[in-house]
């Protein structure tokens, strides 16, 4: 018989033990060029990938080493790659662009700040535009462009607003262009309005991991 205590145990046991597989995360190294922490609620899109391998770490951490020939890397919410219907119900994408840029023009260095000018924000502009008609999703508004920093690497940090496909909820775009002096990611990540809290752990832990492996 279970008794009144036991029965707040089991409760106490379940949610500690949910919180915990929701909260872990996976530290993913990519082409040996950057590495970042993401949360294990995504996936990586298997079609982006060409062989991945991986090893375990301290803790309920794993290492997961990327190869990708593209040097494009998409993340998304678990479960599409074997199409658990569930899955279908959210909306949550990380897609990640890696560049070498010319070494006779070197952009930002590390302790340096972006400076967002006229060019800047045209190409910004430039660049949601584009993305929004590509995808056939047309914006709703620009919310920002910034400069910030990711440990200590200067950043151009965008974010917009544009609709979803088809019937489905308006989608927060944050763009994320890092720069180290001979190399850059532009690290995109879009999750739904209406699922902001479901997915903000994905931001806090781009902004506290990301970082190239050589810093210049």
């Amino acid at each position: 018989m279970v008794t009144y205590k036991h029965a707040i145990f089991i409760i106490l046991l379940f949610t500690c033990t949910h919180y915990q597989g929701y909260a872990q995360t996976t530290l993913y190294h990519c082409n040996n060029k950057y590495k970042i922490e993401l949360s294990n609620t995504l996936e990586l899109q298997s079609s982006e990938l060409n062989t991945t391998s991986q090893r375990k770490l301290q803790g309920n951490k794993t290492q997961t080493n990327i190869v990708s020939p593209t040097n494009h890397i998409v993340f998304q919410q678990k479960g599409l790659n074997n199409n658990v219907k569930t899955a279908y119900n959210k909306y949550c994408r990380v897609l990640i662009d890696y560049y070498t840029e010319d070494k006779r023009e070197p952009v930002y260095g590390r302790g340096e700040q972006v400076i967002v000018d006229k060019d800047i924000i045209e190409y910004v502009h430039k660049s949601v535009n584009t993305a929004c008609t590509r995808n056939r999703t047309p914006l709703i508004k620009l919310n920002t462009i910034q400069p910030i920093s990711i440990n200590g690497f200067p950043v151009l940090y965008y974010s917009y607003k544009r609709k979803g496909w088809e019937n489905s909820p308006p989608v927060i775009v944050n763009t994320f262009q890092i720069f180290n002096r001979y190399e850059s990611v532009v690290l995109t990540f879009s999750y739904r309005e209406s699922e902001r809290e479901l997915w903000k752990n994905i931001h806090t832990n781009i902004l506290r991991t990301f970082t190239f492996l050589k810093k210049y």
